[in-house]
């Protein structure tokens, strides 16, 4: 799992289509205008206190969506801002941005993501996740109540659809994606050719040793390729993992990493949850019953986040980021239509928070545990439960 950056990923996806002639030529055109452009007698700029304090609170404003449901699971919808309390490491934190967003009056204002993974779930699972799939988008002729977008991570490629709520829009990219797909996962059955399918120069073919260290660096970049597509488009986005996730080291794993790996595992996890923090991904992960999920020792859901004093690294895994985001981490599902309708019900009620974080004491990545309390009894509330600080 070591040696994978997706730095090199994202350059990868930018320049998608361009010849290396063309690009430099393009890196060229772009140098030389800039430079002309610059005035002959530069003059620095002062800013006021005023404006460097905004600048700084714009730069270190962390925004929190927030769940909060009764014990039925309903959404609770006339909660004050005053009834919210936010703790940040336990420290009372002020809030200075509330919201209650009405998902139904603002279809806009979330978009749904339903991936079905075929590169980690095993065939059993995955024939399940298709089939609950087909049925959510079949089962009434009404349009989708949220712009929904299907995705199909398959063959170490990621096929992703526009947001719509046409359902038979949706329905029929979805057929036509999820044709002739079959499992990927480690272990399964597959044509020689589709085992080779991404050998390359940098990359070697996938065999049973090297198979999960591949799915997981090809698993996280898909990942954090929807994470920069949704940051460029704005907006909450309710991601919903279907299967299995990826391969993922074990708790006991992580604890015999020494130093070096265990820095780059930590900033792997900071970086990729950093980006899924600022894209205002909430994160789903359903995974069907009787089947195995590649991290089934990870946390139970809601876990805490632990500060940075503590010296367990966080697991790369999708229950984490389901976890960590205020999403659902769901197991063993029995009834997968249903859990898929309950992820979906986020997006038509939950309330917007914002606060200013501090200035990091011992430099940026410290991480910080969240919470949001309400002053009602028996409610539930889901939201970002860390983050990381930034540079000041």
């Amino acid at each position: 799992m070591t040696g994978f950056t997706r730095s090199a990923y994202r350059r990868g996806m930018r320049y998608r289509g361009l010849n290396t002639g063309s690009a430099a030529r393009v890196g060229f055109l772009i140098a030389l205008a800039c430079s002309a452009a610059l005035p002959q007698h530069p003059v620095l700029k002062t800013r006021s206190k005023e404006d460097r304090e905004e600048r700084f609170n714009v730069t270190h404003r962390i925004t929190m969506n927030v769940q909060v449901t009764d014990a039925a699971g309903n959404p609770v919808s006339d909660l004050r801002a005053e009834e919210f309390n936010l703790f940040d490491d336990r420290q009372a934190r002020r809030i200075v941005a509330f919201h209650p967003i009405d998902g139904a009056a603002l279809n806009d204002a979330t978009d749904v993501v339903i991936l079905l993974d075929a590169v980690n779930t095993p065939s059993q699972a995955l024939d399940q996740a298709r089939s609950a799939i087909f049925k959510y988008l079949a089962e009434s002729r009404k349009p989708l109540a949220v712009p929904t977008a299907f995705a199909l991570w398959f063959n170490g490629r990621l096929s992703i659809t526009p947001a719509s709520t046409d359902r038979n829009a949706i329905g029929r990219a979805f057929v036509k994606f999820t044709k002739n797909i079959h499992s990927n996962a480690c272990g399964s059955e597959q044509p020689q050719a589709q085992q080779k399918i991404a050998a390359n120069k940098e990359r070697p073919v996938t065999t049973a040793a090297n198979c999960p260290a591949i799915h997981f660096k090809d698993s996280v970049a898909a990942l954090d390729g929807i994470a920069q597509q949704q940051l460029a488009s704005g907006g909450r986005t309710l991601l919903i993992w279907m299967g299995s996730g990826w391969p993922s080291l074990s708790k006991a794993d992580l604890e015999r990493l020494d130093e070096k790996q265990r820095d780059a595992h930590n900033r792997e996890f900071m970086e990729l949850f950093h980006d899924l923090r600022a894209a205002q991904i909430t994160m789903y992960a359903i995974n069907p019953a009787d089947v195995k999920p590649h991290d089934e020792d990870a946390a139970s859901e809601n876990t805490a986040a632990k500060s940075s004093a503590d010296s367990t690294p966080p697991r790369i895994a999708i229950t984490e980021f389901a976890e960590r985001t205020g999403g659902r981490s769901i197991k063993a599902s029995v009834d997968l239509v249903g859990d898929l309708h309950a992820c979906v019900r986020d997006a038509e009620w939950y309330y917007s928070l914002a606060f200013n974080a501090p200035p990091a004491q011992n430099g940026p990545g410290e991480m910080h545990s969240l919470e949001v309390k309400v002053d009602r009894p028996g409610l539930q509330v889901r939201t970002i439960n860390s983050y990381y600080s930034e540079p000041q």
